[in-house]
C-alpha cells in the first residue's frame, strides 16, 4: 500500500553494470567460482551489498543476459583487435589482408544440462557445448563465435562468406571438407587451405614430386588407386578434380606421415606458381594458433564446468569468460 500511494520507491540494487563487473571478477580471480552461489557472493563482496540470493538468481536466469554479454564481448573486439602479426613482403602470404582460421571447441557442463546441451560422449559426458569460432591470425584474435550443443556437426556453424574474398585466406581443419564451400570461395576470389579426410577419392589431373619432376602415370586415375605407389620419401603437388565439380580444379598436397604411419592430404586453390609445395604445408601448421586461442580461453579465463542447472546462465558465463 505505501509504494502505491507513493510514501516509498523501491530500490533495485542489482545493477547491470555491476553484476557484469562481479562476473568479470569472479571468471577472472581465482578459478574457484564453480557455482551460482559463489558468484553471488562475489557480487556482495565487490558491491558491499547484502542483496539475496533470490533477487540475484532472478537477474542471472533472464534471457537477455546473454545477448548483453554478447553486446559486450562485440564491443571488446573492436577496441582490443589490432593488427599483431605480419607476413615478410617478400612472402607470397604478404598479398592476404586477413587470414581466418575456423575450428570448434568443446567442454562440458553440467550433467542436468543434457536436454539443453547434449554431448557426443554421452557416457563420459552427457551434456556438452562446442564453441565454434572464426580467428584472424593478423589479429590474433577472434572475430565470431557460436555456441552451440556437442552434437551439432561442424559444417552446420561455418560462417556465412562475404560477398567478396579478395585477399581473404581460410584455414580449415579436414571436419569443414566440403566442395561447395570451395566452390563458393573460389567465385568469390578468395583464398583456402583445408586438411582433407582419408576418405577423399579424386581424379588425378597432373602429378609433380617434390623434387621437380613430373609423374604422367598418374594422370587420369582415382586417387585409391594409385596412391600405393607413390614415394613415401618425396611430398606430392597434385592436380585433382572430383565428379561434379569438374569446373573446379583444386591442388592436392601429398605427404606420408612416417609417425602415424599414414597419408596426410592438403586441399588448396593457392596458385602454384606463387606458392610452393612447402609454403603451402607450412600455411597449415599455422592453424594451430586457433589451438592456443582455446588452451587460454579454457585454462586463463574461468571457461570451465559451472555447476549450475540453468542453461541460459551457463551461456552467459561462457561468452563472459571470452570477455
Amino acid at each position: 500500500m505505501v509504494e502505491q500511494l507513493g510514501f516509498t520507491i523501491r530500490q533495485r540494487n542489482v545493477h547491470p553494470l555491476d553484476f557484469i563487473l562481479s562476473l568479470i571478477a569472479a571468471l577472472g580471480g581465482d578459478g574457484n567460482s564453480d557455482t551460482q552461489a559463489d558468484l553471488h557472493r562475489k557480487f556482495n563482496e565487490l558491491t558491499g551489498l547484502n542483496v539475496s540470493y533470490r533477487s540475484w538468481a532472478n537477474q542471472a536466469k533472464k534471457e537477455a543476459l546473454p545477448t548483453l554479454i554478447l553486446w559486450i564481448w562485440l564491443q571488446c573486439l573492436e577496441i582490443f583487435s589490432r593488427k599483431a602479426m605480419a607476413f615478410d613482403e617478400s612472402s607470397p602470404f604478404s598479398v592476404f589482408e586477413h587470414i581466418l582460421i575456423q575450428d570448434g571447441s568443446s567442454q562440458a557442463v553440467y550433467s542436468a544440462l543434457k536436454e539443453a546441451f547434449p554431448g557426443c560422449f554421452s557416457a563420459v559426458s552427457p551434456a556438452a557445448v562446442e564453441l565454434y569460432t572464426t580467428m584472424d591470425l593478423l589479429t590474433n584474435n577472434l572475430v565470431r563465435v557460436q555456441l552451440t550443443e556437442d552434437t551439432r556437426p561442424e559444417r552446420d556453424c561455418l560462417p556465412p562468406l562475404p560477398t567478396s574474398m579478395a585477399y581473404v585466406l581460410i584455414l580449415m581443419d579436414a571436419g569443414y571438407i566440403e566442395l561447395g564451400l570451395f566452390s563458393a570461395i573460389d567465385d568469390r576470389e578468395g583464398s583456402f587451405i583445408c586438411k582433407a579426410p582419408q576418405s577423399i577419392n579424386p581424379s588425378v589431373l597432373s602429378a609433380v614430386r617434390e623434387d621437380g619432376k613430373n609423374l604422367n602415370r598418374y594422370k587420369g586415375q582415382k586417387l585409391k588407386g594409385v596412391l600405393s605407389g607413390f614415394p613415401k620419401d618425396q611430398c606430392l603437388d597434385l592436380d585433382v578434380e572430383w565428379s561434379g565439380y569438374q569446373r573446379w580444379t583444386y591442388r592436392l598436397v601429398v605427404r606420408w606421415n612416417e609417425k602415424k604411419q599414414k597419408w596426410t592430404f592438403i586441399v588448396t586453390n593457392l596458385n602454384r606458381a606463387e606458392f610452393t609445395l612447402s609454403e603451402v604445408l607450412q600455411a597449415y601448421r599455422l592453424r594451430w594458433q586457433i589451438e592456443l586461442i582455446f588452451k587460454e580461453i579454457k585454462s586463463y579465463s574461468g571457461w570451465h564446468r559451472f555447476n549450475t542447472k540453468s542453461a541460459t546462465l551457463v551461456f552467459s558465463l561462457i561468452l563472459m569468460s571470452l570477455c
